[in-house]
């Protein structure tokens, strides 16, 4: 396919700034003109005693569990200031996130080949013993699956997502003239902060919304849109092969 296929498409996205950002690279790759509208900010918490603990005793889990590339990296830049002897094997969902860890010069042990939380757990129970003690690495508006669904599962919240309080008064004109092609939404608080912006703005179009995953689609729904695309796919890359494919089919 012709790299070209998304010249003159404007895709404005709501991730959080990264210095990373697959999605959009993938995406500017593709020809298109990426607008950042970030609607949250990723931050790592503070190292308290919850989180000490936990790494000082990391040696009593089997397995570390990561769900997202945040989680990643708010895990290794904690374990800086504590600074353990040695890791448990590394389990994590997607590409990116796979990525993330070798960052770090580890290998994950596991790389889920499903898309979902659910695919990860059922790969993940069958490498694990019942009692096997887990450690997860979320956080804190991460959902509760993990936990409930693993018999010696321990959650340890790394990070906190904030809405953003700031924005582009250009690229709030830019949707209410309807002059963009694609809103690219990869979390629930992500919609929910921009949904408040476009009401704050008398703005409350057929948004053209594209999504990541089943509790951002749930999310899109529940404010009474509905989007476009939903990629079951948690990659920035496959996200940006998805909108790709809307607009050549």
């Amino acid at each position: 396919m012709n790299m070209k296929t998304l010249e003159n498409k404007i895709i404005i996205s709501t991730r959080p700034l990264s210095d990373d950002d697959t999605m959009k690279k993938a995406l500017i790759e593709k020809g298109a003109t990426v607008l950042d509208f970030p609607m949250i900010t990723i931050l790592t918490n503070e190292a308290n005693a919850e989180i000490r603990s936990a790494l000082a005793n990391i040696n009593t889990f089997q397995w570390l569990l990561f769900t997202s590339k945040n989680g990643v990296g708010s895990f290794f830049k904690i374990l800086k200031e504590v600074n353990p002897t040695g890791l448990p094997k590394i389990a994590v969902i997607g590409k990116t996130t796979a990525n993330e860890v070798r960052k770090n010069g580890i290998e994950p042990e596991l790389v889920s080949s499903g898309n979902t939380s659910e695919d990860f757990i059922g790969e993940l129970k069958t490498k694990l013993r019942p009692d096997d003690p887990v450690l997860v690495i979320q956080g804190e508006l991460a959902d509760t699956k993990f936990e409930k669904n693993l018999i010696s599962g321990t959650r340890l919240n790394v990070y906190k997502t904030v809405e953003t309080t700031s924005h582009s008064i250009e690229i709030i004109n830019r949707i209410k003239a309807n002059d963009y092609d694609m809103l690219v939404f990869t979390s629930p608080s992500g919609f929910r902060n921009f949904a408040k912006i476009m009401d704050e703005n008398n703005c409350n179009g057929n948004f053209k919304i594209a999504c990541i995953g089943k509790t951002t689609e749930k999310e899109v729904l529940n404010q009474g849109y509905t989007p476009l695309i939903v990629s079951k796919k948690p990659g920035g890359d496959s996200f940006a092969d998805e909108i790709e494919n809307y607009f050549t089919k």
